[in-house]
């Protein structure tokens, strides 16, 4: 799931549509994803997707980042156009796989967008009239969606319509389950969604997951034998790095544009160089996780780091920032 920045509208027009739905087909032949179900809103959009040998991250970078190109340069406009990060869900297929196809299907109905069941076999923006006629969308994995039901393809088209219409083959799962996952995994271990929520800590997770108990301690096993006890804090990260670009714009007057410009004042480059030392040196990230937020190639990053005087000042406000 991707949404606008300020819930602002991401498409304003079919064209708008259109163009991405170019740019996911690409996407989706450049990565090898398979995407089983699709909707496109006004300000978010929804895709149910699985990943090949190629990270999501990668997929999702090419789409995002061609389309707010896209729509930037057609209205004229400057900044993010998406919020924050696109959120994600590892998914536990044989449990969820058909209950989340009818949930992001179903979207521009329960939206308003269309009014009728009738009405959404003919809205071209979602996944479910690419289900109904085959070939519209070749980039959609239809026909594996039909192969969860049985018979011929008129008969799978019927029940298909009918789970549409009336879940009760799939026991009932909340849409907040759906759109939040069930367990959460990060700086705090594996919790449920009610825990987390419990303790106030929803925020600090790494990776979402919508299953039980026992797949969400199977990826949480396998995530901890590829990473090792760290499993870094995604939102607490995005809010020190925030912080660390305001002390930028305070100390040296260098704004977050000035800074991924690339100028070459010397305010510039020591704001850049205190950046790239205090997301190595001190938070850990990686040279390519920084360049990609400083508009820099990891050897930049690695050359602006080396070059940072560390003064006593600087310490005390990355210390500041960094253990707050």
């Amino acid at each position: 799931m991707a949404r606008g920045m300020e819930k602002g509208f991401i498409f304003n027009d079919d064209k708008d549509r259109k163009r991405f739905i170019l740019r996911l087909e690409k996407c989706i032949n450049q990565t090898g994803v398979t995407v089983y179900a699709w909707a496109l809103m006004p300000n978010h959009f929804h895709f149910l997707i699985r990943t090949g040998d190629i990270p999501l991250a990668k997929f999702m970078q090419k789409l995002l980042t061609g389309h707010a190109s896209y729509f930037n340069y057609k209205y004229d406009r400057a900044g993010h156009l998406f919020q924050n990060r696109y959120r994600s869900i590892l998914v536990q297929a044989d449990q969820y796989l058909l209950k989340l196809i009818r949930y992001i299907h179903l979207n521009p109905l329960q939206a308003g967008i269309v009014t009728s069941l009738e009405e959404l076999e003919r809205y071209p923006w979602t996944g479910h009239i690419g289900i109904l006629f085959k070939g519209l969308y070749p980039w959609q994995a239809s026909e594996e969606v039909l192969d969860l039901l049985s018979g011929h393809r008129d008969e799978k088209i019927t029940q298909y319509i009918k789970f549409i219409k009336e879940d009760e083959s799939v026991p009932v799962v909340s849409d907040s389950e759906l759109t939040e996952g069930s367990y959460l995994l990060g700086s705090k271990g594996l919790l449920s969604l009610e825990e987390a929520r419990e303790q106030k800590i929803a925020n600090h997770t790494q990776h979402r997951i919508l299953g039980d108990i026992n797949f969400a301690r199977h990826i949480y096993s396998r995530i901890k034998d590829q990473q090792g006890s760290f499993l870094r804090n995604r939102e607490h990260e995005h809010e020190i790095i925030d912080k660390l670009l305001e002390f930028t714009k305070e100390y040296w007057g260098v704004s977050r544009t000035t800074l991924i410009s690339k100028g070459r004042s010397r305010a510039s480059s020591r704001a850049r160089e205190f950046m790239s030392y205090a997301l190595v040196n001190q938070m850990g990230m990686s040279l390519v996780d920084t360049g990609r937020i400083l508009n820099l190639s990891p050897q930049g990053v690695l050359s602006a780091a080396r070059r940072f005087r560390l003064t006593n000042e600087m310490m005390s406000a990355i210390q500041r920032i960094t253990e707050s």
